[in-house]
């Protein structure tokens, strides 16, 4: 079999824009690849929607896609800035068509990628990443003619309207809460305050002025310190962190806390499934949660790391709700993916008064641990003899201990999870742990 390099991480195509796979070159063979598999997947689908978050490449990446995706007569529909749900809404909706969100999730304005989703709103598969990745390295390596066909490029004016009328339609009005609401200068800067303005709710905001260059930056749920300032400030109910594309969310609450997301999991899973309902999560979620559900009847499933990896398993063992503990929530009977729109209007329905979320934060979850390293390049882990070793050590002495070494999926890191019942010993591995990395 002819051998080639996959393309896509985690969640998607990420990268730094103008160099690597995120070139001019990159993108005109990234567009091409994508309407190559659409054309012979399906010959009826002759559109791609299309979402952004709020970059400065974004024009950039978009254009280069247009002009690969044309070529093989592919039109595209433009949403505009608006959250990753927003495709999956669209592609469900009208399923001759596929979706790209051009975004880079968390990441600050650095980075930039891609998201694909098939015709029904989901992400695209491995198999489809293989083909994707495939053709990549055919294209790479050829020059083709490619140009922007503007025929069949059309701008969806109304776009933000109908995704917003969707969230809502999910919701019911119920509760009225003082709110403060992180949109991290990203995709949702505009549509959060349109869907909120219709709930009893009443929103304070900070991350809503996005420049393109500032997304992320300094705010959003990898910093949540501006946040917890905002809600202590104002004597706020509690507070929510939005990521770059809206798919994901941290909560705080109205002492300035930030609820574990394992404990949010272990309490939406409690209130949304009932016995013999299925759990899916990920191996890095506390396993304290495996015992809190199986005492309910509740089974849980675990995948690997990636809401997309969680969604197909859902999907697979006809779950209908799963999720992460860094932020993604996946109410399947509603929406294909996650949303943080979504997720916000349902903990408003779910949870009575702000002391609610007091008794999230107190839940009782093991003691965890979880570590990022920066690494030059990402060898074979199970070639690096020093972090076997470690694993062989740790697993031979810890059999009620859970441990998982992976790299990132989007970064050059290494990161180490431990779990456990004696944090003194888990910090102790942690320590040795970090010692090694710093020889690799």
């Amino acid at each position: 079999m002819e051998s080639f390099q996959m393309i896509f991480g985690t969640d998607g195509i990420r990268g730094y824009p103008y160099k690597g796979v995120l070139t001019e070159q990159g993108l005109l063979a990234i567009g091409l690849s994508i309407g190559k598999l659409i054309s012979e997947d399906n010959s009826e689908i002759k559109n791609i929607f299309i979402a952004s978050d709020t970059r400065s490449s974004t024009t950039f990446i978009k254009n280069n896609l247009k002009k690969g995706l044309n070529t093989f007569g592919i039109g595209t529909t433009d949403l505009g800035i608006l959250p990753t749900s927003s495709v999956s809404i669209m592609c469900n909706k009208y399923p001759k068509s596929y979706g790209l969100v051009i975004t880079a999730s968390h990441n600050n304005n650095e980075y930039n990628g891609i998201k694909i989703f098939n015709n029904i709103g989901e992400k695209i598969n491995d198999d489809e990443q293989k083909i994707i990745s495939k053709f990549y390295e055919y294209f790479i390596k050829r020059k083709i003619k490619t140009r922007i066909n503007n025929k069949i490029n059309i701008k969806y004016l109304n776009s933000i309207d109908e995704y917003s009328d969707f969230i809502l339609g999910k919701f019911i009005k119920r509760g009225s809460f003082k709110i403060g609401i992180d949109l991290a200068n990203g995709s949702s800067y505009k549509a959060t305050k349109m869907i909120m303005s219709k709930t009893n709710n009443k929103c304070f905001y900070i991350g809503d002025k996005p420049n393109g260059e500032n997304i992320n930056s300094g705010i959003g749920v990898e910093n949540t310190n501006p946040l917890r300032q905002l809600i202590i400030n104002k004597g706020l109910d509690f507070g929510v962190a939005f990521d770059g594309d809206a798919d994901r969310v941290v909560f705080i609450d109205n002492k300035g806390r930030q609820v574990d997301g394992d404990k949010l999991l272990d309490f939406l899973s409690s209130k949304l499934l009932k016995k013999a309902d299925k759990f899916v999560t990920t191996i890095m979620t506390n396993n304290a949660i495996d015992n809190n559900l199986s005492k309910k009847g509740i089974k849980v499933i675990k995948t690997d790391v990636g809401d997309r990896n969680v969604y197909q398993s859902m999907v697979k063992n006809k779950s209908n709700f799963g999720g992460e503990n860094s932020g993604h929530y996946i109410f399947k009977n509603l929406l294909n993916t996650s949303d943080s729109n979504l997720t916000l209007l349902i903990i408003c329905n779910i949870i009575k008064d702000a002391k609610d979320f007091h008794k999230i934060y107190n839940r009782k979850m093991n003691p965890s641990i979880l570590k990022s390293y920066t690494v030059l390049k990402k060898e074979d882990l199970k070639k690096i003899s020093s972090i076997s070793t470690f694993k062989r050590n740790f697993i031979s002495k810890n059999k009620d201990y859970y441990l998982n070494i992976r790299y990132s999926g989007t970064e050059n890191k290494i990161r180490i999870l431990i779990q456990g019942k004696d944090k003194v010993i888990i910090e102790e591995y942690i320590k040795e742990f970090s010692e090694l990395v710093k020889k690799l």
